[in-house]
């Protein structure tokens, strides 16, 4: 059921696909969000122990990943049995140097990486009062994009009338029309809905910028919390990727746009770095 294109207005039957009469019930963004998290959910592996902070942490020396493994210690003075959790190396790929790990350093490191890359709330304030000012001015421009869609758009609907004209005439075989036709309507739909947002909201980026910053700030507050190393594991995962560890240090790679913020923390103030970010934001998502 997620995976039918006839939610967001486009019907196949025997092969070709049509636009609807009906009115979406989705948008074709949204369409797309949902198959990545389909693709994400079926292609995971069942974990069989529940640590946190297994799964995206390899070793710098070999390249397998990190597993964890609890050990118990006994202390005679008080008679008490302690459980530690500990990461190393799996070593599949060969002999292996790299040192055991305590999860209490692994949970230090990672709480200063999401630190790293987050706001506080001053800054946060500051940067959305900044960009709703460049969306101000960005609105005066949508009128002259509007143009440039609706001409994409029209040019478009020729396309597909010169495509069945050739269908028709039996210059283009049947294949060929399908999945051309197909290919057409499927960015004929990007283009409308485009159209629509910008009527909407005039700019594509501040609502995801909006988003954004909150995350950032959400970040923040993770990295300050206590006992959450589920979050604090979710937050790592999606402001960093190719984590490794070596000689117990943790090693990462920040992604977009969270990669600004850890430039702007090494320097000066987030506002400039961010700043660009928000105004390429349609072309760096």
């Amino acid at each position: 059921m997620l995976q039918r294109t006839f939610y967001f207005g486009l019907m196949t039957y025997h092969g070709e696909t049509y636009e609807g009469k009906h009115k979406p019930l989705i948008t074709k963004k949204l369409f797309d969000e949902v198959q990545k998290v389909l693709e994400k959910k079926y292609n995971r592996k069942p974990q069989k122990h529940d640590f946190a902070f297994t799964g995206f942490i390899k070793c710098k020396e070999c390249d397998s990943f990190f597993t964890a493994e609890k050990h118990k210690k006994f202390y005679p003075k008080t008679r008490g049995e302690v459980w530690y959790t500990y990461y190393r190396c799996v070593k599949k790929k060969g002999i292996c140097s790299q040192p055991y790990l305590r999860e209490e350093e692994v949970e230090n490191q990672l709480r200063d990486i999401v630190s790293s890359v987050s706001l506080s709330e001053v800054w946060a304030n500051k940067l959305l009062e900044m960009a709703e000012k460049d969306g101000e001015k960005e609105k005066e421009f949508a009128v002259g994009e509007l143009q440039k869609l609706s001409i994409s758009l029209s040019d478009l609907e020729k396309k597909l009338d010169r495509l069945l004209e050739s269908y028709l005439e039996e210059i283009t075989d049947i294949e060929s029309y399908q999945r051309k036709k197909d290919e057409l309507l499927q960015t004929k739909k990007v283009l409308q809905e485009k159209i629509t947002e910008i009527k909407t909201n005039g700019s594509s980026w501040l609502e995801p910028l909006k988003e954004f910053v909150k995350e950032a700030t959400d970040a923040a507050k993770i990295a300050r919390a206590k006992n959450n190393c589920k979050d604090l594991a979710f937050f790592a995962k999606k402001v960093g990727s190719n984590y490794f560890l070596n000689n117990k240090r943790l090693e990462f790679l920040p992604v977009p746009p969270y990669d600004l913020l850890a430039v702007s923390a090494s320097t000066a103030s987030p506002t400039s770095a961010s700043l660009q970010m928000c105004r390429g934001w349609d072309s760096n998502p």
